[in-house]
């Protein structure tokens, strides 16, 4: 990207960006699929006046890339035909531009530096931006009734400014419990009519009786409304913990593109002689389909006319491209690499598709909240036991021995409101908002609030081999091959493999890069293929690709040969790429006690190959497993401790049976959006950095929980000793709620 930059003169960049950045697609391994753009196309070509365009943009993290976007809309003129808006925290890109604007152009520059376009959600709306605003409200109000409080804690005990500030007191506290209170009240009676317990019952707890004191103090006793200050603080706090379980996890998920599963699905039909791009949804059997390249396949397809090369790694792991003659069937999940469009005729209707089952549902909605795994849910249940037990207690205690009703709830109030959740509430969503932003700082996104308690409790690491191990591209083993031709022979090659995208052409052109004699020359190249490239010169015919065509009849080694005339003059070696330091990774999660094992869909005799240049064992080196034999090896090894890492279709179904589940396949669709996290880092340090920062995360909350359980014997004994005064439970709760937080917050900057 640096080399791009460069020479497009956009250098300013690294000026903005302060700090690492993050690794940026990449450019040659990725599909995209840009049919929504040419149905945004026809439109505005039916158009003539002003289009309004909302966008998503995956890959926007900073200042810098907004203004990267920005300058490249000025470049394309855009600045002279319309305006352009950016949101990074949605990733939404809002364009308003004329029909002279060059959209098409735009999208491929930006693309081209490696952020991905696509047409945004269908609401750009955030729970959390409810929540902000609550939080906001009810911080000023809980900020007002503590001044209001204090005057009256410090001797102001009649007079008209007396009563002024008990009843701004009481109407703030309505509020609050109106606009905040209600997030908790509302959850609280939704948990019950499902009989679960957590903690929004006993916060919603202290928060009613709390109020119901109050009211019954203000209007028919004292005309003081007790714990009133107490309480408003108490509910700004709560929803401050609320939305930053909430924050975090949003602006992850906001960096990728939209996903609907299958309904998001375009593809090209042909009928009546005419192209149209249609859902794929809406396919039947027996409708002709164009596939144009880089398209996915959606359904079976019989090939109609010229040959197809398609790449099956998506469903069993393959990385080398397959030829499909006329009257194939290729299977659905493969892509069309291809340097030319063929037509085929669908063998089932898309609801047959193996496509539907494998778009399995996207597990954000599995928990939602970071306090969400079963190790919570019972501290939860007992938390919650507990706390009511010893209100109950209070109440009981105190009406048999004074015979006062309202002296009796004015002590179970006291229980229920010192008793601050806030290790729960405030304190463990800041550590998760903490870890999260530095595993984001890294690039590795997490998805799934409750990802980081799960993953904690894994003893078990399977890995996709195609494009998770591996990068997915192939390189020449054997580069040196390359020494014994001459800089004419380097020009010709360079010049044929830099005009093929077939991933054999470009594994050559990359150990070609560097060479003084690799340069483009204008001159015909004609591909084949399933077979490869070639170009005359001189009277001469120089080929590159399989050996029996290069050069018939002869024996030799390499699985790429570039000849002459039939005569080879360099015989080459390719084999997939390797992750950067995938081999010190694999190491260190086998110290760390992790069992390791490879699940592919490719050949057996590749992945022990693979396996053995990672010193891992044959016996977990496991290949030619189809998606469901995936599954079945996952559920029958511990699903409930393994983490599947797989950047594939045909790991879907496995990642349902793994506890936890990543992909570093961002640029692929469907993948990350269905994964609990994400990485965009080139190498697989990602997976231990994660396992370490759950364990980290899990030191820092028990210290946390320690702290509360303390107080919460203190402050309970003053409770159920009749100590608890209103002005003590005001500096007591949002006391150990601020030790709480600075201590979360100087762990993790230690």
């Amino acid at each position: 990207m640096h080399g791009i930059l460069t020479k497009a003169g956009l250098t300013r960049y690294y000026d903005l960006r302060r700090g690492p950045g993050l690794p940026p697609a990449d450019l040659e391994s990725r599909r995209i699929d840009h049919k929504w753009l040419e149905l945004i196309e026809e439109e505005r070509a039916a158009d003539d006046g002003i289009t309004r365009l909302e966008l998503d943009v995956q890959g926007i993290h900073c200042a810098a890339c907004v203004w990267l976007l920005e300058e490249l809309f000025r470049r394309n003129g855009g600045a002279k035909t319309g305006v352009m808006s950016i949101n990074p925290a949605l990733g939404r890109v809002d364009l308003r531009v004329s029909g002279g604007f060059p959209l098409s152009d735009w999208v491929d520059s930006v693309e081209g530096l490696g952020y991905l376009l696509g047409p945004a959600r269908a609401s750009g709306a955030r729970p959390s931006d409810d929540l902000l605003l609550r939080v906001g409200i009810c911080a000023a109000l809980a900020g007002n009734v503590m001044l209001f409080a204090a005057a009256i804690y410090l001797g102001l005990r009649e007079g008209p400014i007396y009563e002024l500030l008990n009843q701004l007191s009481y109407a703030a506290g309505v509020l609050a419990v109106i606009i905040g209170g209600s997030v908790f009240i509302g959850s609280a009676l939704r948990a019950i009519r499902k009989r679960v317990l957590h903690l929004d019952v006993p916060i919603a707890l202290g928060i009613a009786l709390a109020f119901a004191g109050s009211t019954y103090s203000f209007f028919f006793a004292s005309g003081h409304a007790a714990y009133i200050d107490t309480l408003t603080v108490f509910v700004a706090l709560m929803l401050t913990g609320r939305w930053l379980q909430q924050r975090m996890l949003e602006r992850n998920r906001a960096q990728l593109l939209a996903d609907d599963g299958t309904e998001s699905l375009l593809t090209r039909e042909i009928k009546d002689g005419v192209v149209r791009i249609v859902h794929c949804i809406g396919v039947e059997k027996g409708d002709q389909l164009l596939i144009a390249p880089g398209d996915l396949i959606p359904v079976e397809l019989r090939v109609l006319d010229q040959a197809a090369s398609c790449s099956l790694d998506w469903i069993d792991g393959e990385s080398r491209p397959r030829r499909f003659e006329s009257g194939d069937v290729v299977p659905a999940g493969a892509f069309n690499v291809g340097t030319k469009a063929f037509s085929g005729i669908a063998n089932t209707n898309f609801a047959a598709s193996s496509l539907v089952g494998l778009l399995g549902r996207d597990p954000a909605s599995k928990g939602d909240g970071p306090l969400a795994t079963r190790w919570w849910s019972q501290l939860s249940r007992y938390y919650v036991i507990g706390v009511v037990t010893l209100a109950a207690a209070g109440v009981s205690y105190w009406w048999w021995r004074t015979g006062e009703p309202l002296r009796a709830i004015e002590v179970g109030t006291a229980v229920l409101v010192v008793t601050c959740p806030c290790a729960f509430g405030i304190a463990a969503p800041l550590a998760y908002e903490l870890v999260l932003t530095q595993l984001r700082r890294a690039g590795i996104f997490v998805r799934v609030g409750d990802f980081l308690d799960r993953v904690r409790t894994m003893t078990r690491i399977v890995f996709d081999k195609t494009g998770t191990l591996t990068t997915g591209m192939l390189e020449v083993v054997d580069p040196a091959a390359l020494e014994t031709l001459s800089d004419r022979e380097i020009t010709l090659l360079y010049s044929m493999v830099a005009r093929s995208a077939h991933p054999k052409s470009v594994a050559v052109r990359r150990a070609l890069e560097g060479h003084p004699a690799a340069r483009l020359r204008e001159f015909e190249v004609e591909e084949r293929t399933g077979y490869g490239t070639s170009a005359a010169e001189l009277g001469h015919l120089y080929k590159l690709g399989a050996p029996a065509w290069a050069s018939p009849g002869t024996v030799g080694d390499g699985d790429v040969v570039f000849s002459i005339d039939g005569k080879v003059l360099a015989a080459l070696h390719t084999d997939e790429q390797l992750r950067p330091g995938a081999r010190a990774e694999i190491a260190r999660l086998e110290s760390d006690g992790y069992q390791l094992a490879i699940l592919s869909g490719d050949a057996p005799s590749r992945v022990l190959t693979l396996g053995a240049s990672l010193g891992m064992a044959e016996a977990v080196c496991i290949g030619g497993h189809d998606p469901e034999q995936k599954a079945t090896y996952v559920r029958d090894h511990e699903p409930a401790h393994t983490l599947l890492v797989g950047d594939g279709l045909n790991d879907q179904v496995a990642m349902r049976e793994a506890a936890c589940s990543g992909t570093p396949a961002v640029n692929r669709p469907f993948m990350a959006s269905r994964c609990d996290f994400y990485f965009v880092s080139p190498g697989l340090h990602p997976v231990a950095q994660v396992l370490r920062a759950s364990n980290m995360l899990a030191k820092v909350v028990r210290r946390i929980l320690a702290f509360a359980i303390t107080y919460n014997l203190v402050a309970v004994s003053l409770a159920m000793a009749g100590f608890m005064r209103p002005w003590v439970a005001a500096v007591l709760m949002p006391l150990s709620s601020l030790i709480t937080l600075a201590y979360t917050v100087v762990k993790w900057r230690s």
